[in-house]
C-alpha cells in the first residue's frame, strides 16, 4: 500500500480500493456523522416525459426512481464520507449517494460515477450509511443490515457489486463502520461484528484469515470505528480499544507490528474514529486525544511526530466529534468545526492550500462531519450538506473547492 506522503499520482490510484477513510465513531442515537440519477436539476417535478406505465417494462430500481424522483439532498439526518465517495440518509429514511462507482459503491444498480446525487436502491428505510474505500453499509430502521460495492473479498458471487443486498447477521444492527477493505456492525446488545479483508487482523476476530462473512469480535461495545487496515472501539465501560495494522502505532501501542483482536488503549474514553494511518479519540471529560501517523501533522499535537500512545491535542474540553481521513483530520466544539493535518486538495476546507499540525477553524456551523479519503462532508443543523476536497471522482460533487460548498 503506498504511503500517504508518496506521490500524488500514486496517492490517487491508491485511494478509492483501501484508503483511509471513513468518520467519526458511531454512536447510535448521537447527534452529530445510464446513471440512475433524479431529476438533473434536483427540483421537486416528477419524471420528464410519459414513458412506459408504472409496474410495466420497468426494473425495479427504474420504478423506485419514478416513485421518488424528487429525491434531493435537502432535510438529511446522516452523513458519511469513503474513499472516493459520499452517501447520505435523509430524514424521510431515503439514502442518496454521489462520487467514485468504479464498483458499485453507490448502491444504484449501476457502475456509472457521478458527481450528483443518485438514489440508492433500497426505498426509504435507511437509518444509517457507513462509507468504505469502494463498498458502502448501511443500517435499515428495521436493524437490517444491507451492502453494497466491493470489499476486495467476493461475498456474494451470485450477485453484482453493486446490488444493494442484505446481509445475514443473525443479529439487530445499531451502527455500522467501513474501513478499506473490512467493515463493522454493532449490534444493539452491544456485540461487534466483522468481517472482509482481514491480513492485519483489522476485523478483530483473533485471525489474520480474511472472513467472507461477519464472525463476534466483541461484546459490550458502544461505538465502532474502521480506518484503513485498523479498527477502534470504546466499551459501554468507557475502554477504548484497538486493533489491526500498528504500522504508525495507529493502535495506541508500541512493538506489536499489529493485534488481530481488541487491545486495550486507555480508560474513561467516550467516541473515537480511525484513518488511514491514525486515530482520534474524545475522553468523557472532553478533552480529544490522538494517535499514530503524524507526518502531515494529522494528529494535531503541534508537531510531525509519530505517537504510539494517546497525547493530548491543545487544552480544550469540548470536543464533542471527531472524524479522520487519509492525513487529515477533522473536530467539532459544539458547532464549530476544526480541521488539521494534510490541506492536499483543500480537505482542511480553510480556503488555503496550508497545511496544519494544529487544529485551525472553518467557516461556519455544522452538527456532524465526515472524512474521506482526501475530502470532507459535514452537515448543518438545517440538514443541508457541505461538501470540500478532492473531487476527481466527483466525491465533493461537480466542483472541487478549498472552502465548504453546500451540494
Amino acid at each position: 500500500m503506498t504511503d500517504a506522503l508518496d506521490s500524488p499520482a500514486s496517492r490517487r490510484r491508491a485511494l478509492a480500493a483501501i484508503a483511509g477513510l471513513a468518520a467519526a465513531a458511531v454512536l447510535p442515537g448521537a447527534a452529530h456523522a445510464a446513471n440512475a440519477q433524479v431529476d438533473e436539476e434536483f427540483g421537486d417535478r416528477g419524471p420528464k416525459g410519459k414513458g412506459t406505465a408504472p409496474g410495466k417494462g420497468r426494473s425495479a430500481i427504474q420504478q423506485e426512481l419514478e416513485r421518488y424522483a424528487n429525491a434531493k439532498p435537502v432535510n438529511v439526518a446522516w452523513i458519511s464520507a469513503g474513499g472516493a465517495h459520499t452517501v447520505v440518509v435523509r430524514r424521510d429514511g431515503l439514502a442518496l449517494a454521489w462520487g467514485n462507482n468504479d464498483a458499485g459503491q453507490l448502491g444504484d444498480g449501476t457502475r456509472s460515477s457521478s458527481a450528483r446525487p443518485v438514489l440508492v436502491a433500497g426505498g426509504a428505510n435507511y437509518s444509517q450509511v457507513a462509507a468504505g474505500g469502494s463498498f458502502t453499509i448501511a443500517v435499515k430502521r428495521d436493524g437490517s443490515v444491507w451492502v453494497w460495492g466491493q470489499q476486495g473479498v467476493d461475498r456474494d458471487g451470485s450477485a453484482k457489486g453493486s446490488d444493494v443486498r442484505q446481509l445475514r447477521l443473525g443479529a439487530t444492527g445499531s451502527a455500522v463502520a467501513a474501513g478499506g477493505q473490512h467493515a463493522l456492525v454493532l449490534a444493539s446488545d452491544g456485540d461487534v461484528w466483522g468481517w472482509g479483508g482481514n491480513q492485519f487482523g483489522q476485523v478483530g476476530d483473533g485471525s489474520t484469515q480474511t472472513r467472507m462473512e461477519p464472525v463476534q469480535v466483541a461484546t459490550g461495545f458502544a461505538a465502532v470505528a474502521a480506518g484503513a487496515r485498523h479498527s477502534v472501539a470504546v466499551r459501554r465501560d468507557g475502554a477504548l480499544l484497538a486493533w489491526g495494522d500498528n504500522s504508525f502505532g495507529q493502535l495506541g501501542a508500541s512493538g506489536a507490528e499489529y493485534a488481530a483482536a481488541p487491545t486495550l488503549v486507555a480508560r474513561d474514553f467516550a467516541q473515537a474514529a480511525a484513518g488511514r494511518n491514525h486515530s482520534l479519540a474524545i475522553r468523557s471529560d472532553g478533552t480529544l486525544w490522538a494517535f499514530g501517523d503524524n507526518r502531515a501533522g494529522q494528529l494535531g499535537d503541534g508537531t510531525n511526530l509519530r505517537r504510539t500512545a494517546p497525547v493530548q491535542v491543545g487544552a480544550d474540553n469540548d470536543w464533542t466529534a471527531v472524524a479522520a481521513g487519509n492525513a487529515f483530520s477533522l473536530g467539532l466544539r459544539g458547532n464549530r468545526l476544526y480541521a488539521w493535518g494534510s490541506n492536499e486538495d483543500g480537505a482542511l476546507g480553510i480556503g488555503s492550500s496550508a497545511a496544519s499540525n494544529t487544529p485551525v477553524p472553518v467557516t461556519g456551523e455544522f452538527e456532524r462531519i465526515a472524512a474521506g479519503a482526501n475530502h470532507a462532508v459535514a452537515l448543518k443543523r438545517d440538514g443541508t450538506v457541505w461538501v470540500w476536497g478532492a473531487s476527481e471522482q466527483g466525491q465533493a460533487g461537480a466542483q472541487r473547492s478549498n472552502v465548504p460548498r453546500a451540494m
